[in-house]
């Protein structure tokens, strides 16, 4: 059964021409890459210690070292 899903993981419409991810834990689609930023970047709580985000984040290495964060962590995280 999957979590309820944070509003960090919401998408206004079903799936999307750019969504080629489907999240396990929330059971959402949406981009890989959102997933990887999220991951690297720690800006949604409820997807740490993901292994899917491990594995985005190593698929979109390149892409994330010329991108910089919107926002900070979430509080209390690393």
């Amino acid at each position: 059964m999957a979590e309820a899903v944070p509003p960090c993981c919401t998408r206004e419409a079903p799936k999307d021409a750019e969504d080629d991810f489907f999240c396990l834990r929330f059971q959402v689609w949406y981009p890989s890459i959102d997933c990887a930023y999220r991951t690297r970047w720690r800006t949604c709580g409820a997807c740490a210690n993901c292994d899917q985000g491990r594995f985005n984040l190593k698929r979109h290495a390149a892409t994330l070292a010329r991108m910089r964060p919107h926002r900070p962590p979430v509080a209390g995280e690393r």
